[in-house]
């Protein structure tokens, strides 16, 4: 009898978040963090696996490393359920490694099936959660929580305690939670709805009680909310504009997003009040056909879009097209006036003037002596300028940061340790970086020849999500620099 092996080809990735990772079809299997599958928009936690028919993209979504194994099977495709992720990364640890003997090949083949028969498993704690789903995917379905502790077999205390540890919140307050999120969604998607007719729609049958609801849960009426997403606005740019919207106090029904470096929001944290606004990956062509089904009453345009995002099919009278700015403070000023919020914008930048004037005080700059600001990326060094870059302009010319000598003239370039200690300035602000890239430079020997690094000159803030080219992304920005700096005595000015 001829027996044909082949060792089965077994990948692992370890992804940061933002990070994407082609797959082709297989089944992926999440061992650590958690990752979403870009193109059918499922997210998996670990020790959950699904199947990839085609190739497609797996992206991080926590800030911390994911572990990500991909596993090139074919055959039918049945179930896969939420394993234990430590024992599931304990069999793919032992099957990992290819095979050259046909004993081990052998071996792999009976741990690969031990692992899909693993995968196939349905366990009591997957009967919980796929029933609390679907209880909440139909929200009209007011089904009682007794009801469902009975269903699985089990006392409503039980049931509360593994609903709690599986979603963070008590059904009661969860559900609701999701309620106002969906009533959000259905009021800037569908804006001939009544609030009666959305109130049905989340399960909800009096219309006051969802008004008080959603009152309680966000601070705001319902139609308060609707004011703020009047006018119907998207934004058709590489910008995220929608940062100066809300500082404006409205909210855009379609705005862009960047899944590859601020994970599956697609957002920074300073930008998480947007329940309901329909979400574009900016890298890819902006979707017609989504803006033209919004009934959208303005479209906001910048000059960097490519000919792909091209919305010259909408109404010339519905499309505000803002020419190019140097500073995020006019692009503040005309959406100002384009809306009518004029009102908005003494108060706005007020709060930054203060706050930019408390860092200047705070910091003892001139102390310092001389900085550079490097971005530590999984691939380079990246080493910047003094301008041509909204944060460069604030670190050397707002706040007064004294520049290296040899710094770049074009907004940075990338260079190696070596070619950083040529440049040896006295201190190294790193910034926008992940933890594993920056352990990752510190073991290379040419990392302590730094001056900065042997001096204790090196500063490293929690700075992943600092972008200060709106309003709100800035005033986050000087906050948690503040708070740094608070943190860090030998920055404080005496």
């Amino acid at each position: 009898m001829e027996v044909n092996l082949k060792p089965l080809i077994i990948q692992k990735y370890w992804l940061l978040e933002g990070d994407r990772q082609p797959v082709s079809s297989g089944i992926i299997i999440v061992a650590v963090g958690k990752v979403f599958l870009y193109d059918n928009r499922q997210r998996l936690q670990p020790g959950e696996s699904a199947w990839v028919d085609q190739t497609q993209e797996v992206l991080a979504a926590t800030k911390e490393s994911s572990l990500v194994y991909h596993l090139a099977v074919t055959g039918d495709r049945y179930p896969l359920y939420r394993q234990d992720p430590e024992q599931l990364h304990a069999q793919l640890r032992r099957m990992s490694t290819s095979p050259t003997t046909v004993k081990g090949m052998l071996r792999q083949q009976r741990l690969v099936y031990e692992l899909l028969e693993t995968l196939s498993h349905e366990q009591e704690k997957h009967v919980f959660e796929q029933v609390t789903k679907e209880w909440l995917e139909q929200l009209g379905d007011n089904r009682p929580v007794n009801e469902l502790a009975l269903e699985l077999g089990m006392s409503v205390p039980t049931f509360n305690r593994l609903f709690k540890e599986r979603y963070a919140e008590t059904p009661k307050a969860y559900l609701n939670q999701l309620r106002i999120r969906t009533a959000k969604e259905w009021m800037l998607t569908s804006p001939d709805m009544t609030l009666a007719q959305i109130a049905q729609k989340v399960g909800l049958q009096d219309e006051f009680y969802f008004s008080r609801l959603f009152k309680k849960r966000t601070g705001s009426s319902p139609t308060h909310f609707l004011k703020r997403a009047s006018p119907r606005i998207g934004i058709a740019s590489r910008l995220l504009l929608q940062d100066h919207l809300l500082a404006l106090g409205l909210q855009p029904i379609l705005a862009p997003s960047y899944p590859t470096e601020y994970g599956a929001s697609g957002l920074p944290v300073f930008l998480t009040d947007l329940e309901g606004t329909q979400f574009y990956d900016a890298n890819r062509p902006a979707p017609r056909e989504v803006f033209e089904s919004m009934q959208l009453d303005l479209i906001i345009k910048t000059p960097d879009l490519d000919k792909q995002h091209d919305v010259s099919w909408s109404p010339p009278e519905h499309v505000l097209e803002l020419p190019r700015q140097t500073c995020w403070s006019e692009y503040l000023r005309l959406l100002a006036i384009a809306t009518g919020r004029e009102e908005r914008l003494e108060p706005i930048m007020k709060e930054v003037d203060r706050l930019e004037q408390t860092v200047r005080e705070r910091i003892a700059w001139h102390r310092t002596g001389t900085w550079a600001v490097v971005w530590v990326r999984p691939d380079e060094v990246r080493l910047y300028g003094t301008g041509q870059h909204t944060m460069l302009d604030f670190l050397f010319h707002d706040v007064g940061m004294t520049s290296a000598t040899g710094l770049p003239k074009t907004v940075y370039q990338s260079v190696t340790l070596s070619e950083l200690k040529m440049i040896e300035p006295d201190n190294l602000l790193i910034l926008w970086s992940q933890q594993t890239d920056i352990e990752r430079i510190q073991h290379d020997a040419a990392w302590q020849t730094l001056k900065a690094v042997s001096t204790h000159r090196v500063f490293c803030p929690d700075s992943v999500d600092w972008d200060p080219w709106g309003p709100l992304g800035r005033i986050h920005m000087l906050r948690q620099f503040l708070i740094y700096i608070e943190q860090d005595k030998r920055l404080i000015c005496p």
